[in-house]
């Protein structure tokens, strides 16, 4: 492949967050459990948004198990900001390894995540493992970074995306 080539060649980013393993891990939500996770994952998500809309990564936090079939419910209509919700008796580690094997190498891909078998698979399909406090210190230089700027349009994120369908 020649540079030309290989500079052409878009990285589009994509970050993947083990929700119930976080959710035990993240301070404020550990003793919230009982809350609901539908809940908890909508404002883990809302917290996690700026690693999205600031810094263009696709952003899917994936929960385990609920109804007959993967439902990945978009927030404000955009196809690169979602959860999702595997079948129920299906964990969302079945979900996150099935992502990753279905990537080719234009992806830079990111697993928040601290459960062992997720963070060997994620090593092993060449994405970077993030723990709970790495996750929170990449959000908070995020927020840090462009305190001062507001995104104004989601224009710039045209370009990337990512369907789940036929996932399982």
């Amino acid at each position: 492949m020649s540079l030309k080539t290989a500079t052409l060649r878009a990285v589009k980013r994509l970050l993947l967050v083990d929700v119930c393993n976080l959710l035990n891990r993240l301070p404020g939500y550990k003793d919230r459990l009982n809350e609901g996770i539908d809940q908890l994952a909508e404002q883990l998500l809302a917290e996690l948004q700026p690693l999205h809309d600031l810094n263009h990564w696709e952003l899917h936090l994936v929960v385990d198990g609920k109804g007959r079939q993967l439902d990945q419910q978009f927030h404000g209509g955009v196809r690169t900001l979602s959860i999702v919700y595997s079948p129920s008796g299906v964990q969302a580690d079945t979900v996150i390894e099935s992502w990753l094997l279905k990537l080719d190498s234009n992806w830079e891909v990111r697993v928040a995540s601290e459960d062992r078998a997720i963070i060997h698979s994620a090593i092993s399909n060449k994405a970077e493992p993030l723990s709970a406090a790495k996750l929170l210190e990449w959000v908070g230089t995020t927020r840090k970074r462009f305190s001062q700027k507001r995104n104004s349009s989601r224009d710039t994120q045209k370009g990337f995306g990512l369907s789940l369908d036929d996932l399982l």
